[in-house]
């Protein structure tokens, strides 16, 4: 499967990709050439700004990775996956997982006839304060903002016990669809319903935040616990596992501890988001 390849590739042959740093941009020049050999024409967005890294402030140069599959309405889709990770482990789950979802997905649709024009975003530096998102969002015009269907967040998809999709309840139309979809074609997916995304500061946690806050529908996949630990979604699995249950932003963010662990389990849930991503973005199609 295509998707396992890029996981790793980017892990195995990059490693850890630090927000800003030279393997970040090495990440996003890999993954402007796996966007040209699938017959786009791959914008680079670079952006700075000030972020953490751990508990430190400092000066993060980035970018963003943009490539656009027309389709019958000029109206968009965007599939969106963080390419960063922390210095803990290889980023395998989080966010290599969301990366490669979006890349094989990139490839099925290419030549496949689409409602929607689907834009595909790789963000830099998410895990310094979501700021790959938000430089795009901010780059955005009213009439460009109010021009998207949706966006798709991709993150961590490969690790947790159970496949998840989360939206506003307001703006759950693109949820529910992949709800009925997965349901109907025997994936196992699930939501939890008016669910708190934001940490225990308060502040939200992925990239789906910037276009929540500039009115953007959204429909966040994960693969995560929610019964687990503090029933907050941050347990992935079972405590005995990985370190108390988390496997992101620890040493046991490699595919091989994955696949060790848990087998089977990385390429099945491949499997299903790349099936739930590619039918929704190939039919859905706004009531």
């Amino acid at each position: 499967m295509e998707a396992r390849q890029y996981i790793e590739f980017i892990t195995e042959n990059i490693g850890a990709r630090v927000s800003g740093s030279p393997r970040e941009a090495e990440t996003a020049q890999y993954i402007t050439g796996v966007f040209e050999k699938l017959g786009y024409s791959p914008e680079t967005r670079p952006f700075t700004d000030t972020g953490y890294i751990g508990d430190t402030e400092t000066t993060i140069h980035s970018a963003n990775v943009v490539a656009v599959k027309p389709g019958l309405s000029h109206r968009e889709i965007i599939v969106g996956a963080h390419y960063d990770s922390v210095d803990d482990g290889l980023g395998a789950d989080d966010n290599a997982s969301g990366v490669a979802v979006m890349l094989t997905a990139a490839g099925l649709v290419a030549d496949v006839e689409t409602p929607y024009t689907i834009v595909f975003v790789a963000f830099g530096a998410e895990e310094a304060d979501l700021l790959g998102s938000y430089a795009y969002v901010d780059s955005m015009s009213t009439a460009e903002i109010q021009n998207v269907v949706v966006m798709l967040n991709l993150d961590s998809l490969t690790a947790g016990d159970i496949n998840y999709v989360y939206s506003n309840e307001r703006k759950s139309v693109v949820r529910d669809w992949a709800l009925d979809w997965a349901q109907s074609h025997s994936y196992a997916l699930e939501t939890i319903r008016n669910v708190d995304l934001t940490d225990e500061d308060g502040y939200d946690v992925a990239d789906y935040a910037a276009f929540q806050e500039a009115g953007i529908p959204f429909a966040y996949f994960e693969a995560t616990n929610w019964n687990l630990g503090d029933q907050d979604g941050y347990t992935q699995v079972d405590p005995q596992y990985g370190d108390a249950g988390a496997i992101i932003h620890t040493q046991y963010d490699t595919i091989e501890y994955l696949d060790e662990t848990f087998p089977g389990r990385v390429d099945e849930r491949l499997d299903l988001f790349v099936a739930v991503v590619y039918n929704l973005l190939t039919q859905f199609e706004m009531p």
